[in-house]
Protein backbone atom coordinates (compact mmCIF):
# COMPACT_ATOMS: atom_id res chain seq x y z
CA UNK A 1 0.00 0.00 0.00
CA UNK A 2 1.25 3.39 -0.81
CA UNK A 3 0.85 6.81 0.69
CA UNK A 4 -2.15 7.78 -1.46
CA UNK A 5 -4.30 5.38 0.56
CA UNK A 6 -3.40 6.97 3.91
CA UNK A 7 -3.26 10.68 3.05
CA UNK A 8 -6.78 11.50 4.34
CA UNK A 9 -5.98 9.98 7.71
CA UNK A 10 -2.59 11.70 7.82
CA UNK A 11 -4.17 15.03 6.91
CA UNK A 12 -6.86 14.65 9.57
CA UNK A 13 -4.30 13.74 12.22
CA UNK A 14 -2.12 16.70 11.24
CA UNK A 15 -5.05 19.12 11.39
CA UNK A 16 -6.05 17.73 14.80
CA UNK A 17 -2.53 18.28 16.15
CA UNK A 18 -2.42 21.81 14.72
CA UNK A 19 -5.80 22.56 16.29
CA UNK A 20 -4.61 21.35 19.69
CA UNK A 21 -1.48 23.52 19.43
CA UNK A 22 -3.54 26.59 18.52
CA UNK A 23 -5.92 25.98 21.44
CA UNK A 24 -3.01 25.58 23.85
CA UNK A 25 -1.40 28.78 22.59
CA UNK A 26 -4.63 30.74 22.83
CA UNK A 27 -6.15 29.38 26.04
CA UNK A 28 -3.11 27.83 27.73
CA UNK A 29 -2.75 30.34 30.55
CA UNK A 30 -6.39 29.89 31.57
CA UNK A 31 -6.48 26.10 31.18
CA UNK A 32 -3.05 25.16 32.50
CA UNK A 33 -2.61 28.02 35.01
CA UNK A 34 0.70 28.96 33.42
CA UNK A 35 2.43 32.23 34.09
CA UNK A 36 3.68 34.85 31.68
CA UNK A 37 6.31 36.38 33.93
CA UNK A 38 9.92 35.35 34.17
CA UNK A 39 11.49 34.03 37.32
CA UNK A 40 13.71 36.52 39.14
CA UNK A 41 17.44 36.12 38.73
CA UNK A 42 19.62 34.73 41.50
CA UNK A 43 20.93 38.22 42.29
CA UNK A 44 17.41 39.47 42.95
CA UNK A 45 16.73 36.51 45.21
CA UNK A 46 19.93 37.17 47.15
CA UNK A 47 19.00 40.83 47.58
CA UNK A 48 15.58 39.90 48.96
CA UNK A 49 16.70 37.22 51.38
CA UNK A 50 17.24 37.96 55.02
CA UNK A 51 20.78 37.18 56.03
CA UNK A 52 21.34 36.22 59.63
CA UNK A 53 24.55 36.74 61.50
CA UNK A 54 26.21 33.53 62.56
CA UNK A 55 27.52 33.46 66.11
CA UNK A 56 30.11 30.88 67.09
CA UNK A 57 29.48 31.12 70.82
Amino acid sequence: MSFHVFWPACAALTMFIVLIIVIILKYGPKLCKTRHTTKPSEEEWLDKTYEQKVSYA
